[in-house]
């Protein structure tokens, strides 16, 4: 039986405090990829980090001076060298930013992450919402794989945040 090759779905945390399900997030990545096409050996990199850091780079790179919740970046040429991972590019995710807004939405705060997730995976993937025909393109493949992580049990569970170190 031929072994199904894994996707590359490196996962950074630069958050103390924080347990994550990080096979969960990485099944969830794929199915994504997979969702929408993608080359089999090609994935994507998340990185949950705090306010800061993304501050600096929402910053930097869109010009905006505040945190926001995700970022996504491209990868143009992904790696060609064997023994590196294959990235089309990076989601980054404010933990601080995606735990205020599981509390003014009232979900738990691994429901708004797989949200964030969904979201910056498919922006990376070339997707958008800022013009209406582009927001209608999109909104649907975000319910698609957002519903695919429920049945799949992927929300809820997937970050938990030790009482002395919850994200503010």
């Amino acid at each position: 039986m031929a072994t199904i090759p894994k996707r590359p779905v490196p996962i950074q945390l630069r958050y103390r405090g924080i347990a994550l399900d990080r096979e969960a997030l990485q099944r969830l990545v794929s199915q994504g990829l997979d969702q929408e096409g993608a080359h089999a050996d090609l994935g994507i990199g998340l990185i949950l980090a705090g306010d800061r850091l993304v501050h600096r780079l929402n910053r930097d790179f869109r010009g905006k001076d505040r945190p926001t919740d995700v970022l996504s970046f491209t990868n143009d040429e992904p790696d060609l060298d064997p023994d590196e991972p294959r990235l089309l590019g990076e989601v980054i995710i404010s933990l601080p930013q995606c735990v205020r807004q599981a509390r003014e939405q009232a979900v738990p705060t691994g429901v708004e992450l797989v949200r964030l997730v969904v979201h910056g995976v498919l922006h990376v993937l070339g997707y958008d919402h800022i013009a209406p025909e582009d927001r209608k393109r999109m909104a649907p493949r975000e319910r698609k794989l957002r519903a695919w992580a429920t049945r799949q049990a992927i929300g809820a569970s997937v970050l938990r945040a030790s009482a002395a170190r919850a994200p503010r």
